[in-house]
């Protein structure tokens, strides 16, 4: 049974698109570089929603993120986390975020076109196989199911059409796009590609663990080595001084027994540099200390976090399967109680 598309055909946002023996459009709407007669338009839909490093590094999400699709901020709430919206055309950045900023693709015209999901992602296309078409469906539903929790309010919808961002093609109003979204956020974590099983992802994060999973930073957004090693300066800087600190302090705690054989006139004063000298090394033990308890413990934290989600993500994907087996397998008649 072929998949259907997301949202009904009364809901759809671009009516441009009509499927007969000869279209009557010649491009995509909204990307007049693709054009509809292309048998290698496959490769084209590929490049604008497969993240294929993404689903590979997939079963490692939990490592990364939080376990769950819905796991996005809405644009408001992206404002109020201070994070600048950056307009991406690369769908593996799509819901990435770094420091201040969260790079966001824009919702292509043509994914809002009925006749398009049941040309080229619903039902036998001979200009693309059966296998890719599957996985164009499920990474085009999962990347437009995202939009129905980055806009969830008028006010979301209004940042997403504002001209300097414009996440959205002109000419939707808002009632019409909440009727469309709504069909759209049905769309369940099995019927979506690995990569939107989960909500936003954090660059530092996918960098380091791609490098240990596979080769390589997953996407650097930084390429010259100045920008790169400063970076580094400030806390090299902040461990400098607190080792330069503590070294002074210890050379000064150990003159101070010598200085009174050769001359106690300066008792007093000795005395209190000598205590001056043992309080800062206390002190830069205490916050070296704490430094290091506080990175345990907002490590553990995370590591216990992550371990959380990966047995509740077990147990959901298991509870399927117990009930199947409480039941009898799938298709199979009930088993009657035994009543003594």
């Amino acid at each position: 049974m072929d998949p259907a598309p997301p949202f009904k055909r009364e809901d759809e946002l671009c009516g441009e698109l009509e499927i007969n023996n000869t279209p009557a459009e010649t491009t995509l709407p909204g990307d007049p570089r693709i054009s509809l007669t292309d048998p290698e338009i496959h490769k084209s839909l590929e490049d604008e929603l497969i993240t294929e490093q993404l689903n590979k590094l997939a079963p490692h999400f939990w490592l990364i993120t939080t376990q769950s699709s819905d796991n996005i901020l809405s644009l408001t709430e992206q404002a109020v986390q201070g994070r600048e919206i950056t307009i991406t055309e690369n769908p593996g950045l799509h819901l990435v975020w770094l420091h201040r900023r969260i790079f966001i693709k824009p919702l292509p015209k043509y994914l809002m076109s009925y006749a398009f999901w049941k040309h080229y992602l619903c039902s036998d296309n001979p200009d693309i196989a059966k296998d890719k078409q599957m996985k164009l469906f499920k990474a085009a539903q999962g990347f437009i199911r995202s939009y129905a929790y980055l806009i969830r309010h008028e006010s979301d919808f209004r940042m997403a059409t504002d001209e300097k961002k414009r996440l959205i093609p002109e000419g939707i109003s808002y009632t019409s796009f909440a009727h469309f979204i709504d069909a759209c956020k049905e769309v369940g974590d099995d019927d979506v590609s690995p990569r939107y099983k989960v909500g936003e992802l954090r660059l530092k994060r996918l960098n380091f663990w791609n490098k240990v999973f596979f080769h390589g930073s997953y996407y650097r957004v930084k390429w010259q080595y100045s920008e790169y090693f400063a970076q580094f300066y400030a806390p090299l800087l902040f461990a400098f001084a607190l080792f330069s600190l503590l070294t002074s302090s210890m050379q000064l705690v150990l003159a101070v027994p010598m200085v009174l054989q050769l001359d106690t006139s300066w008792f007093m004063f000795a005395r209190a540099a000598w205590g001056l000298g043992l309080f800062i090394i206390f002190l830069v033990a205490s916050l070296i200390a704490f430094l290091l308890i506080t990175l345990v413990s907002l490590v553990g934290a995370e590591i216990g976090y992550a371990l959380r989600d990966l047995y509740l993500s077990s147990r959901e994907k298991q509870a399927p399967r117990d009930q199947e087996y409480q039941t009898g397998q799938p298709g199979s008649k009930p088993q009657p109680e035994y009543t003594p």
